[in-house]
This record gives C-alpha cells, structure tokens and sequence, in this order.
C-alpha cells in the first residue's frame, strides 16, 4: 500500500512532468502559446462558461491573436482577428471538422455540413446540398416564408398590448419555416409530433457545444451521467422522428415534383442511380438524408430564431433605429403590400439594420468548430493534425481597431453618404456566417427569411419594451449567444 508520502511524491512528479510537457509544446513544438493548465480539466478556471468569447478575448489581450487553451485533455487553438481567421481557414489545411464527442454520436460521418472530414467526400456532400437549396430556393421558398409571416402577424395582433415573451411565436415561426423547407410540414402549437422536437432538440443544445462537460471530457461517459443519458435519449427520439418523415416521403414521392429538401435529395438520388454515380448514391443513402435533415434543422432555425429575438430586442431599445427602418419602408413599399425580396434594394437602412444586427449580437460567438486536417502551420506556429480550431467571431466584431465605436448599435456604418448600402467587400471583418470553405451553406436562406419577416413585422407593427422593464443586451451563451428572456407590447400601425 502507498502511503500519503508517497502518493503525494507522484502526484507532484506527474504535474512537473506535464508542465514541462506543455513548456516543450510551447517552445520546442511551437504549439501557439497560451496559459498553463491543470491535468485533466485543462483551463476550464481561466475560462467564463457563461460568457467564454469574452474570456479568450481578454485571453488574447496576453497570448496574442492567436493562441490555445485546453479544454479537458484536448488542446484547442483559437483564433481571435478576423486577418488570422481569414489566413487559417482559406485552404483546406484547417478545413475539417474536429472529433466532438457530442456530434460524432449525432451524426457519425455522415452531415453534409458538420461532420465529413474527407474532403473529397465534403466536396460531394456540399454539392449535393447547395443543389438542394437551390431547387428549393428557386420553386416554393417565398411562399413558405410568407406562410409564417401570416402567421406571427395574426399571432401578435391578437396580444392587444399586452406585454408578452416573443420567444415562442418566434420559434414556432422559424421551425416551421425550416420544417416546411426540409420536409412540406408546418406545425400548430400543442403538436405532440411538435413537442417531441422541440424536447429532443432542447436536450442536444444543452451538450452540443465543444466548452461542455461531455465533448471536453468525455471519458465521463464511463460513468453514471444524467448529460449522457438525456444525450442517447435524445438522438433515438430524433432518429425515430425523422425517419418516419423520409419513409414518408419515399412513399408519395412523384419523380421531378420538388416540394421540399427531402424531395430533391431523393430526386438527386434517382439521378444519381440512373448515371451510375456511385460517389453519389453513396452519399445519398437513407441513413445520409435523415441525418441531413436533422443537421438543415438544427443549423436553420436556431439562427433565425435567435436572429429575429435579437432584432427585435434592439428595436426597442433604439427606437431611432426602429422609426428609420418603417419610414423607408413606408416611403418606398408602402403597407398595403407585403415586403418581399424584390425590395431589397429599395430598403438599404432594412439592410443594414440586419448586418448590424448581425454584428452587434455575434451570437455565433465561436462559429463551428474546425480542425487542422494535416500538420500545419498559422502565423509560424504549428498546429497539429486533429488538432480543433475555433474562431472568436464576437471578437472581430468588436475589435476598436476594426470597427469605429463598435459598443454602439448602429447601422448607418453600412451606409455610404448617400444613404445606399456600401459594397459588403469593404467590410472584411464582418462574418455572421463565418468564412471560407466551411462557410454556411444556408446563408442566402437566412438572410432571405431575416428580411421578409423583420420587414414584414416592421410594416405593421410598433415594437416597445413594457412600462419599468429594462431590456438587458449581455446575452447568455448556449451554443450560440441568445438573448435573456424578455417581454414587448406590440402596437398595430395606423
């Protein structure tokens, strides 16, 4: 048997030899710096959990642009200007997606846009799905859209001023309008099938984010665990759920009517088989499409979702903004007629209140994760195959010396003299939808339902914040930076 001296003797030789360990990865490996951790938990106490873009902020402040911290076991490099962003993630060196515990179990190798670390495999996938936003995009979109925008119009009509949490109207409003992209479904309040959704989606979000327990370390799985528990519950339910909804589709499916996602992703898949293209049927098999359909969902309306929360948190707290944005929608569309896309260049103040938006909220605080897919090296330091890489996209959003008072919401910095938007090329620290090749493939769908539903919305209705409350910007972080809950009144406009 050991006694105390003797375990105390080897705990202490372990830590010295892991802190020469990380010295030597430090100046030997020239793994990029960053401060010392602890075995096992890694920098978990130099970082906030609540708010850890502001951590690796002022991280940066001491390490540099570029540097890592350890969560858990793993060393994880973080990128935190958008000129080092840009120079590691344009190839494909820091291209692939790293080993996350959480979504390995979700979606194994099989996401179009998450999980395919081949690239060549990546390149199939992401044709495949562009192709499928494209046929949608180009048929039944707008309708669908507009749809939901009904919908919330006749939900907030019927609040007749009285305070109320926008969260769940949103929600519904945003999952049904991915639902209806990816499968022709929309939902009522109270929908059991519904309800399951939104269950098994809320137990994912709890452990999908690289910072929890279960992906830092998931050696915890080995153990009684309420985090894994609800995890495999929740992919069984998903799983269920929307396999039903592809064997459905097989079922109804009429060759070149394209309603939904589902639809072309089944069409491109007969045409796939009817060329010989194995590359294609391979990435098309049923397992393929399913997890598909979850990765569009989970991507899709939780940034919509917390897009339009945000907006319309920052109407009333800057009711200036508010008031320029329905003035030149009143001045140029009027408010007989929906606001649709054919608008967009008659509403540049529109515009730019959503990129400012945008920016001001960064609430893909971190982006998704990527991961070195060989040995290279960013800025002179190197980063090691497999080694995961983050992004700190709150970061450049409110760097001083990229932005002119970045702690301020305002649109006007997209706008030139003439009141017209500026050429997006002259922003290059901004990037909501991060940037190069693991850019989102959705953005062009985002930012079409942020502008009919926020247009719409501003069309008709006044947006307040109830009499004593004060609206609170700080933001909480899950996956992404979502807003605290908080109530408006509505007020039709006359």
């Amino acid at each position: 048997m050991f006694g105390v001296l003797e375990v105390s003797v080897c705990g202490t030789a372990l830590c010295v030899v892991y802190y020469i360990k990380e010295q030597y990865d430090y100046t030997v490996r020239k793994l990029p710096p960053g401060p010392s951790s602890l075995p096992l938990v890694g920098n978990a106490f130099n970082l906030d959990l609540k708010y850890p873009h502001r951590s690796l902020a002022e991280l940066s402040k001491k390490y540099g642009d570029i540097f890592s911290v350890k969560l858990g076991t793993d060393r994880v490099v973080i990128l935190n200007s958008s000129e080092v962003i840009k120079e590691a993630y344009r190839g494909r060196d820091i291209a692939s997606r790293p080993q996350i515990y959480s979504l390995d179990l979700l979606m194994g190798d099989k996401g179009f846009m998450a999980a395919s670390q081949d690239h060549e495999q990546w390149s199939i996938h992401t044709k495949l799905c562009m192709n499928a936003i494209r046929l949608v995009n180009d048929t039944t979109m707008n309708g669908k859209i507009m749809e939901e925008i009904d919908y919330l119009v006749n939900q907030f009509n019927n609040k007749g001023k009285v305070a109320f949490d926008p969260k769940d109207d949103l929600m519904l409003a945003s999952l049904n309008i991915i639902c209806n992209l990816i499968y022709g479904q929309r939902y009522q309040k109270g929908d059991p099938e519904l309800q399951n959704i939104l269950h098994y989606s809320a137990e994912i979000l709890k452990v999908i984010s690289p910072l929890h327990p279960v992906n830092s370390m998931p050696w915890l799985r080995h153990f009684p665990n309420k985090w894994f528990d609800a995890l495999f519950k929740a992919k069984n339910m998903r799983d269920r759920t929307l396999m039903k909804k592809y064997v459905e589709h097989v079922a109804k499916y009429e060759d070149g009517k394209i309603n939904d996602m589902v639809d072309a992703l089944l069409h491109a898949s007969k045409k796939a088989v009817s060329e010989k293209d194995e590359d294609a049927i391979n990435a098309l098999s049923p397992e393929h499409i399913v997890i598909n359909m979850w990765v569009m969902f989970f991507a899709g309306s939780d940034t919509v979702m917390n897009t339009l929360l945000w907006a319309l948190l920052y109407m009333v707290t800057f009711p200036k903004v508010q008031a320029k944005v329905q003035d030149q929608i009143d001045q140029e569309v009027g408010r007989e007629q929906p606001v649709t896309m054919d608008h967009q260049k008659q509403l540049p103040y529109l515009n730019a209140t959503i990129c400012e938006i945008q920016r001001y909220s960064s609430q893909a605080v971190l982006g998704v994760p990527h991961c070195a897919a060989t040995d290279t090296q960013v800025r002179g330091y190197t980063i090691p195959k497999g080694t995961q890489v983050l992004a700190n996209l709150w970061a450049v959003h409110h760097d001083k010396d990229c932005w002119k008072d970045p702690e301020e919401f305002r649109p006007e910095r997209f706008l030139d003299d003439d009141g017209n938007m500026r050429n997006m090329s002259e922003f290059p620290h901004f990037m909501p939808f991060s940037t190069g090749r693991r850019v989102c493939l959705g953005r062009s769908i985002a930012k079409k339902e942020m502008f009919m539903v926020l247009g719409n919305l501003m069309q008709k209705f006044i947006f307040d914040s109830p009499v004593g409350e004060e609206p609170d910007l700080e933001g909480e972080t899950l996956i992404s930076l979502v807003p605290k809950p908080f109530n408006i009144v509505v007020y039709k406009r006359v």
